[in-house]
Protein backbone atom coordinates (compact mmCIF):
# COMPACT_ATOMS: atom_id res chain seq x y z
CA UNK A 1 0.00 0.00 0.00
CA UNK A 2 1.22 3.45 -1.37
CA UNK A 3 -1.34 5.53 0.16
CA UNK A 4 -4.67 5.66 1.54
CA UNK A 5 -6.22 8.29 0.14
CA UNK A 6 -9.82 7.63 1.87
CA UNK A 7 -11.97 8.17 -1.83
CA UNK A 8 -13.41 5.56 -3.98
CA UNK A 9 -10.73 5.82 -6.83
CA UNK A 10 -11.57 5.09 -10.04
CA UNK A 11 -7.75 6.33 -11.98
CA UNK A 12 -4.62 8.07 -10.93
CA UNK A 13 -1.91 9.93 -13.44
CA UNK A 14 1.05 11.72 -12.41
CA UNK A 15 1.50 15.18 -13.41
CA UNK A 16 5.26 15.69 -13.15
CA UNK A 17 4.89 16.91 -9.54
CA UNK A 18 2.05 15.20 -7.93
CA UNK A 19 -0.46 12.85 -8.25
CA UNK A 20 -4.45 13.80 -9.44
CA UNK A 21 -6.96 10.96 -7.95
CA UNK A 22 -10.72 10.58 -9.71
CA UNK A 23 -13.58 9.82 -7.21
CA UNK A 24 -16.11 7.09 -8.87
CA UNK A 25 -19.42 8.66 -9.43
CA UNK A 26 -19.10 12.18 -7.51
CA UNK A 27 -16.55 12.67 -10.44
CA UNK A 28 -14.26 14.96 -8.09
CA UNK A 29 -10.70 15.06 -8.75
CA UNK A 30 -7.81 14.88 -5.84
CA UNK A 31 -4.59 16.15 -6.07
CA UNK A 32 -1.49 14.64 -3.35
CA UNK A 33 2.12 15.46 -3.22
CA UNK A 34 4.97 12.87 -4.20
CA UNK A 35 3.93 10.88 -0.92
CA UNK A 36 0.22 10.46 -2.56
CA UNK A 37 -1.80 11.84 0.29
CA UNK A 38 -2.78 13.88 2.28
CA UNK A 39 -5.40 15.13 -0.65
CA UNK A 40 -6.31 18.71 -1.68
CA UNK A 41 -9.97 19.05 -3.91
CA UNK A 42 -8.13 19.67 -7.32
CA UNK A 43 -11.72 19.87 -9.45
CA UNK A 44 -15.31 19.03 -10.02
CA UNK A 45 -17.29 17.73 -12.98
CA UNK A 46 -21.02 17.06 -12.97
CA UNK A 47 -21.43 13.08 -10.54
CA UNK A 48 -22.30 10.44 -12.97
CA UNK A 49 -22.44 6.83 -12.18
CA UNK A 50 -19.74 4.40 -13.18
CA UNK A 51 -15.83 5.10 -13.91
CA UNK A 52 -14.50 8.66 -14.98
CA UNK A 53 -10.97 7.99 -15.87
CA UNK A 54 -8.05 10.67 -16.71
CA UNK A 55 -4.74 11.63 -18.97
CA UNK A 56 -1.99 14.42 -18.81
CA UNK A 57 -1.77 16.22 -22.03
CA UNK A 58 0.99 15.42 -23.33
CA UNK A 59 1.77 19.04 -24.26
CA UNK A 60 2.54 18.66 -27.74
CA UNK A 61 0.45 17.92 -31.24
CA UNK A 62 -1.50 20.92 -30.14
CA UNK A 63 -2.54 19.87 -26.94
CA UNK A 64 -1.76 22.63 -23.97
CA UNK A 65 0.75 21.91 -21.51
CA UNK A 66 -0.51 20.50 -18.20
CA UNK A 67 -4.16 19.95 -18.80
CA UNK A 68 -5.90 17.17 -17.52
CA UNK A 69 -8.47 15.43 -19.96
CA UNK A 70 -11.21 13.27 -18.96
CA UNK A 71 -13.68 10.97 -19.85
CA UNK A 72 -16.70 10.68 -18.48
CA UNK A 73 -19.36 7.72 -18.35
CA UNK A 74 -22.10 10.31 -20.62
CA UNK A 75 -19.57 10.28 -23.29
CA UNK A 76 -18.49 13.74 -22.60
CA UNK A 77 -14.44 14.74 -23.06
CA UNK A 78 -13.72 17.61 -19.87
CA UNK A 79 -10.10 19.29 -20.13
CA UNK A 80 -9.32 20.88 -17.02
CA UNK A 81 -7.08 23.36 -16.26
CA UNK A 82 -3.45 22.70 -15.02
CA UNK A 83 -4.22 24.33 -11.76
CA UNK A 84 -7.58 23.03 -11.52
CA UNK A 85 -9.32 26.35 -11.66
CA UNK A 86 -11.43 25.87 -14.70
CA UNK A 87 -13.11 22.52 -16.49
CA UNK A 88 -14.78 22.36 -19.81
CA UNK A 89 -16.54 20.32 -21.91
CA UNK A 90 -13.79 19.40 -24.50
CA UNK A 91 -15.64 17.33 -27.10
CA UNK A 92 -18.54 15.12 -26.88
CA UNK A 93 -18.62 11.39 -28.04
CA UNK A 94 -21.65 10.74 -30.76
CA UNK A 95 -23.09 8.07 -28.17
CA UNK A 96 -25.56 8.19 -25.12
CA UNK A 97 -24.91 4.86 -23.52
CA UNK A 98 -22.94 4.75 -19.83
CA UNK A 99 -19.36 4.16 -20.86
CA UNK A 100 -16.44 2.96 -18.56
CA UNK A 101 -14.62 6.00 -19.15
CA UNK A 102 -11.30 4.53 -21.28
CA UNK A 103 -9.07 6.95 -22.17
CA UNK A 104 -5.26 7.45 -23.85
CA UNK A 105 -3.05 9.91 -25.64
CA UNK A 106 -1.58 8.53 -28.91
CA UNK A 107 1.95 8.87 -28.22
CA UNK A 108 3.26 6.90 -31.27
CA UNK A 109 1.35 8.61 -34.34
CA UNK A 110 -0.24 5.97 -36.11
CA UNK A 111 -4.09 7.85 -34.69
CA UNK A 112 -2.24 11.02 -35.73
CA UNK A 113 -1.64 12.04 -32.17
CA UNK A 114 -5.26 12.64 -31.29
CA UNK A 115 -6.72 11.70 -27.85
CA UNK A 116 -8.41 8.42 -28.09
CA UNK A 117 -11.53 7.30 -26.42
CA UNK A 118 -13.45 4.29 -26.04
CA UNK A 119 -16.88 3.37 -24.94
CA UNK A 120 -18.55 -0.09 -23.53
CA UNK A 121 -19.83 -0.79 -20.10
CA UNK A 122 -17.83 -3.56 -18.48
CA UNK A 123 -18.62 -6.22 -15.98
CA UNK A 124 -20.98 -8.24 -17.56
CA UNK A 125 -21.47 -10.44 -20.83
CA UNK A 126 -23.73 -7.57 -21.91
CA UNK A 127 -24.45 -5.24 -23.32
CA UNK A 128 -21.22 -6.02 -25.79
CA UNK A 129 -18.61 -4.54 -27.53
CA UNK A 130 -18.45 -0.46 -28.48
CA UNK A 131 -16.25 2.01 -30.37
CA UNK A 132 -13.09 3.84 -30.65
CA UNK A 133 -12.86 7.22 -31.10
CA UNK A 134 -10.18 9.90 -31.81
CA UNK A 135 -10.42 13.29 -30.70
CA UNK A 136 -8.27 16.13 -32.18
CA UNK A 137 -6.75 19.10 -30.63
CA UNK A 138 -9.55 21.35 -31.81
CA UNK A 139 -12.22 18.81 -29.94
CA UNK A 140 -12.92 17.24 -33.28
CA UNK A 141 -14.27 13.95 -33.39
CA UNK A 142 -13.73 10.74 -35.80
CA UNK A 143 -14.45 7.12 -35.97
CA UNK A 144 -11.45 4.48 -35.94
CA UNK A 145 -13.95 1.47 -35.13
CA UNK A 146 -16.21 -0.77 -33.19
CA UNK A 147 -14.99 -3.99 -31.14
CA UNK A 148 -17.38 -7.03 -30.47
CA UNK A 149 -17.62 -8.08 -26.81
CA UNK A 150 -18.88 -9.50 -24.47
CA UNK A 151 -17.97 -6.93 -22.52
CA UNK A 152 -16.73 -4.20 -22.99
CA UNK A 153 -13.48 -2.24 -22.67
CA UNK A 154 -12.36 -0.56 -19.20
CA UNK A 155 -9.17 0.87 -20.31
CA UNK A 156 -7.41 1.40 -23.13
CA UNK A 157 -3.56 2.37 -24.01
CA UNK A 158 -1.23 2.52 -27.12
CA UNK A 159 0.89 -0.16 -27.36
CA UNK A 160 4.59 0.90 -27.93
CA UNK A 161 6.47 1.82 -31.67
CA UNK A 162 8.41 -1.51 -30.95
CA UNK A 163 5.40 -4.27 -30.09
CA UNK A 164 6.01 -6.49 -32.69
CA UNK A 165 3.42 -6.46 -35.20
CA UNK A 166 1.11 -4.07 -33.25
CA UNK A 167 3.32 -0.77 -32.72
CA UNK A 168 1.44 1.99 -31.96
CA UNK A 169 -1.87 -0.08 -32.17
CA UNK A 170 -4.99 0.76 -29.61
CA UNK A 171 -5.03 -2.18 -26.89
CA UNK A 172 -8.50 -2.46 -24.85
CA UNK A 173 -8.68 -4.12 -21.87
CA UNK A 174 -12.65 -5.99 -22.40
CA UNK A 175 -13.85 -7.23 -18.98
CA UNK A 176 -16.92 -9.49 -19.57
CA UNK A 177 -17.34 -10.40 -15.59
CA UNK A 178 -15.76 -14.08 -15.20
CA UNK A 179 -14.12 -13.88 -17.91
CA UNK A 180 -11.97 -11.18 -20.69
CA UNK A 181 -9.67 -10.44 -23.79
CA UNK A 182 -7.46 -8.08 -25.01
CA UNK A 183 -8.35 -6.63 -27.89
CA UNK A 184 -5.77 -4.52 -30.18
CA UNK A 185 -7.26 -1.99 -33.08
CA UNK A 186 -5.30 -0.53 -35.30
CA UNK A 187 -5.60 3.12 -37.40
CA UNK A 188 -8.00 1.90 -39.84
CA UNK A 189 -9.94 -0.08 -37.38
CA UNK A 190 -9.31 -3.34 -38.04
CA UNK A 191 -9.71 -5.54 -34.29
CA UNK A 192 -8.04 -8.50 -33.53
CA UNK A 193 -8.05 -10.52 -30.23
CA UNK A 194 -4.83 -11.74 -28.77
CA UNK A 195 -5.81 -13.05 -25.55
CA UNK A 196 -8.67 -14.96 -23.82
CA UNK A 197 -8.25 -14.39 -20.35
CA UNK A 198 -10.11 -15.94 -17.09
CA UNK A 199 -10.61 -13.00 -15.43
CA UNK A 200 -12.29 -9.52 -16.13
CA UNK A 201 -9.38 -7.07 -17.12
CA UNK A 202 -8.89 -3.66 -16.09
CA UNK A 203 -6.17 -1.93 -15.36
CA UNK A 204 -3.29 -1.72 -18.24
CA UNK A 205 0.09 0.07 -17.96
CA UNK A 206 3.57 -0.04 -20.12
CA UNK A 207 6.35 -1.45 -18.48
CA UNK A 208 8.97 1.32 -18.42
CA UNK A 209 13.22 0.96 -18.10
CA UNK A 210 13.72 2.91 -14.49
CA UNK A 211 15.80 6.29 -15.35
CA UNK A 212 16.39 6.86 -11.56
CA UNK A 213 16.39 3.63 -9.32
CA UNK A 214 16.07 6.49 -6.28
CA UNK A 215 13.32 8.68 -7.82
CA UNK A 216 10.62 10.46 -5.61
CA UNK A 217 8.30 9.14 -6.10
CA UNK A 218 10.48 5.54 -6.39
CA UNK A 219 9.57 4.42 -10.27
CA UNK A 220 7.15 1.30 -10.75
CA UNK A 221 3.69 0.36 -10.79
CA UNK A 222 0.47 2.33 -9.21
CA UNK A 223 -2.74 1.05 -9.24
CA UNK A 224 -5.88 2.31 -7.32
CA UNK A 225 -8.24 -0.14 -5.76
CA UNK A 226 -11.95 0.98 -5.42
CA UNK A 227 -12.61 -1.11 -2.22
CA UNK A 228 -9.53 -0.03 -0.08
CA UNK A 229 -9.51 3.22 -1.17
CA UNK A 230 -5.71 2.78 -1.19
CA UNK A 231 -3.31 3.23 -4.49
CA UNK A 232 -1.23 0.59 -4.59
CA UNK A 233 2.81 -0.26 -5.47
CA UNK A 234 4.89 -2.71 -6.82
CA UNK A 235 8.62 -0.77 -7.39
CA UNK A 236 10.41 -0.94 -10.45
CA UNK A 237 12.56 -3.52 -9.79
CA UNK A 238 9.87 -6.02 -9.71
CA UNK A 239 9.49 -5.58 -12.97
CA UNK A 240 12.78 -4.46 -14.80
CA UNK A 241 13.01 -8.01 -16.81
CA UNK A 242 9.16 -6.55 -18.63
CA UNK A 243 10.60 -3.61 -19.64
CA UNK A 244 8.78 -2.75 -23.53
CA UNK A 245 5.91 -5.21 -22.12
CA UNK A 246 2.32 -4.30 -20.80
CA UNK A 247 1.15 -5.28 -17.54
CA UNK A 248 -2.50 -5.83 -16.93
CA UNK A 249 -4.35 -6.67 -14.30
CA UNK A 250 -7.60 -8.39 -13.18
CA UNK A 251 -10.66 -5.97 -11.57
CA UNK A 252 -11.78 -8.12 -9.15
CA UNK A 253 -9.26 -11.28 -8.76
CA UNK A 254 -5.74 -10.92 -7.27
CA UNK A 255 -3.99 -11.78 -10.93
CA UNK A 256 -1.65 -9.77 -13.38
CA UNK A 257 -0.59 -10.41 -16.30
CA UNK A 258 2.30 -9.94 -18.92
CA UNK A 259 1.32 -9.32 -22.80
CA UNK A 260 4.34 -8.85 -25.27
CA UNK A 261 5.08 -9.95 -28.70
CA UNK A 262 6.30 -12.96 -29.85
CA UNK A 263 7.39 -13.57 -33.07
CA UNK A 264 4.32 -12.48 -35.36
CA UNK A 265 1.65 -13.30 -32.52
CA UNK A 266 1.88 -12.07 -28.89
CA UNK A 267 2.43 -14.40 -25.48
CA UNK A 268 0.19 -13.63 -22.14
CA UNK A 269 1.21 -14.90 -18.77
CA UNK A 270 0.32 -14.42 -15.06
CA UNK A 271 2.89 -13.30 -12.69
CA UNK A 272 3.05 -13.67 -9.13
CA UNK A 273 1.91 -11.32 -7.11
CA UNK A 274 0.63 -10.53 -3.25
CA UNK A 275 -1.99 -7.69 -3.01
CA UNK A 276 -2.58 -6.22 0.42
CA UNK A 277 -6.33 -6.39 0.15
CA UNK A 278 -8.42 -9.35 0.02
CA UNK A 279 -11.48 -8.34 -2.33
CA UNK A 280 -9.67 -5.96 -4.64
CA UNK A 281 -11.52 -3.83 -7.22
CA UNK A 282 -8.20 -2.35 -9.50
CA UNK A 283 -9.11 0.27 -11.77
CA UNK A 284 -6.74 2.77 -13.04
CA UNK A 285 -2.80 2.36 -13.11
CA UNK A 286 -0.06 4.47 -14.37
CA UNK A 287 3.57 3.50 -14.65
CA UNK A 288 6.42 6.12 -13.34
CA UNK A 289 9.89 5.35 -14.59
CA UNK A 290 11.92 8.02 -12.64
Amino acid sequence: MYADTGIRLTDVLWTGSGFVYAENTANTLWQAGPAGAPLTRFASMPPEVEETRCVLSPAAHGFPPGAVFCHAPDGAIYRVAPDGSSVDVFARLPETATADGALAFDTVGRFGYALLAATGRSGGAQPAGGAVYAIGADGSVRTIGSYAGPGGADEIAVAPARFGTAGGAAVLTVDAGATGTIVLMDATGHTRMIASLPAGPNPIALVRAAARARAVPPPGLYVTDTTSQDMLFAPASQLARYAGDLVVGAEAKPIFWIVRPRGAGFQTFTVPVTLPVTTPNLEGATYLSG
